[in-house]
């Protein structure tokens, strides 16, 4: 929500609390209106406190809290009174990994923008009012944003005075971290690929390309993220949105392997990276690799040898193929069910466009279930029901490429780690609101991109720590723990000595589990 200034045809101007959804404004309240600037301010002032009280959640502590400190209430102001709970439990956690160390024009913004990010995600305005409200931390707009021009600057162009190659350093500490949390090995490595669209029409990066967020005429960016086992990341980068995803896995790859040394990991990735050009890529590179197969694109003797292997629910064989490689191929009773009812639905579309439209041979592709689209001698597009019936033959069958010398049950188990990397886009989508994302300018996307990733690692090991205490305090409630975690400082009028005491809540036996927990991890 934000306020708008109205002029009306009498000359006088109205204050209005408008907000945005599905693309259209609507007035939330109107304050009322004058001709007088003074008066127009007071208004403004008073529709802007009853915005925030709304957007950000109302009163700053509950009755059970506010009972203990009546005593002296009378003479705290709203600068005294801080959300000290992100800070505590975000925060200390952000130090702890270290990236309190992380070099940048100016820490404190750096830091702030990341604590903001893990609990109160939005557009850096937004963010501005939050920390402005809550936690009494203010910031001019301008400066933030010459902010975020120097964070990332790249490292063959002029960096501007004070700017430092951000990335790199928050790479280093994110590797560091990872390598202890997993014993200081990092024998296997997952990467994948998404998309991020953006609410503008303008193209640097930002270019038009299949999205994996269904927003096809949405400029955007590919983000390519490298992970170890447990999600734990280890990097990122960032191509332009027209960029095909399997070009994108071995440059991350090599650079960090030869940035931190590390032996040559497994590389597992799913099967949209399973192309001829990367598989020779990786053996060239000396790198194993596990790559998810896609089983219905091969050629029919092959798809007639798997079907051969009569494979029951849980069973697994190996396919020898050329130069070393081999196909795992397994079955599932569950992925055979959902096969089925996938095709029903694909099958239903089809037949329900035959109805409405006429299909034409631009249609005859091997996406989707236009495969079961073929041409007749007579020009005509036809559903081919016997491409359908052999379709069939393969459900529940699933493929696995690999050059690996781990044993097939291995190779198996590690390419089911996979979700992890998918996990951690669903969180940065999500909790962190990594996208849609509304800059304009390159190092303002990358600056945005690296606060998410820190954000990222921070959150991880929140849940880390959490699991190794045994608590049952999940992410989301502690971010909601967090919110109900204030400070007031003020100054005793017995010694006048400057004192600051914790609010307590209803919450409060969580609040001191969740507290305990992170200082006993840092």
């Amino acid at each position: 929500m934000f306020v708008r200034r109205k002029q009306n045809r009498s000359g006088t101007v109205s204050i209005h609390v408008v907000s945005k959804a599905d693309g259209r404004y609507r007035i939330q309240r109107s304050f009322g209106s004058s001709r007088d600037e003074a008066v127009l301010k007071s208004l403004e002032r008073a529709a802007r406190q009853w915005a925030d009280e709304r957007e950000f959640g109302g009163s700053l502590f509950s009755p059970e809290g506010a009972a203990e400190y009546d005593a002296v209430m009378s003479s705290i102001g709203q600068d005294q009174l801080r959300l000290v709970g992100p800070d505590l439990i975000y925060g200390r956690l952000f130090d702890r990994i270290g990236f309190g160390a992380v070099r940048t024009s100016d820490d404190e913004i750096f830091k702030s923008l990341v604590v903001t990010r893990l609990y109160r995600p939005g557009s850096k305005l937004k963010t501005l009012r939050y920390m402005a409200y809550f936690m009494n931390m203010y910031y001019d707009e301008d400066r933030i944003y010459r902010y975020l021009d120097e964070l990332c600057w790249r490292p063959e162009a002029k960096p501007k005075a004070g700017a430092y190659d951000v990335k790199r350093d928050v790479e280093r500490v994110t590797y560091n971290h990872t390598k202890k949390v997993l014993g200081g090995n990092i024998a296997v490595v997952f990467y994948d690929t998404t998309t991020m669209y953006f609410e503008s029409r303008e193209e640097d990066v930002r270019i038009a390309g299949w999205s994996k967020d269904g927003k096809n005429a949405n400029p955007q960016v590919v983000l390519g993220l490298l992970v170890a086992p447990g999600g734990n990341p280890i990097g990122y980068e960032i191509h332009p949105g027209n960029t095909y995803e399997g070009h994108t896995m071995l440059p991350i790859i090599e650079r960090l392997q030869r940035r931190f040394r590390l032996p040559k990991p497994v590389v597992v990735a799913d099967a949209g990276l399973l192309s001829g050009e990367n598989i020779r890529d990786l053996e060239e590179g000396g790198y194993e690799y596990i790559l998810g197969a896609r089983i219905r694109s091969q050629s029919e003797l092959f798809k007639e040898k798997i079907v051969s292997l009569n494979l029951s629910n849980g069973e697994s064989a190996s396919i020898e193929l050329t130069n070393g490689r081999r196909m795992l191929v397994t079955m599932s009773d569950a992925q055979a069910r959902k096969n089925a009812m996938d095709r029903e639905r694909g099958l239903k579309r089809l037949e329900k466009r035959f109805k409405t439209d006429r299909i034409t041979k631009d249609k005859l592709n091997n996406r989707g279930y236009n495969r079961f689209l073929t041409m007749t001698g007579d020009a005509s597009v036809r559903i081919d029901y016997d491409k359908v019936a052999k379709d069939k033959c393969l459900d529940g069958y699933k493929g696995y490429t690999t050059n690996s010398t781990l044993p097939d049950d291995r190779v198996i188990e590690e390419y089911g780690y996979l979700f992890m990397i998918e996990r951690a886009f669903r969180l940065c989508k999500t909790d962190l609101d990594i996208r849609p994302m509304y800059h304009r300018l390159l190092n303002r996307i990358e600056a945005h991109v690296c606060i998410c990733f820190v954000a990222y690692t921070v959150l991880l090991e929140l849940e880390r720590v959490l699991k190794a205490a045994g608590s049952g305090i999940s992410l989301d409630r502690a971010r909601f723990l967090a919110e109900k975690i204030y400070q007031i400082d003020y100054i005793n009028p017995y010694d006048n000595k400057r004192k600051s005491v914790l609010l307590h809540t209803k919450e409060e036996p969580e609040v001191t589990e969740l507290l305990d927990i992170i200082s006993a991890n840092c």
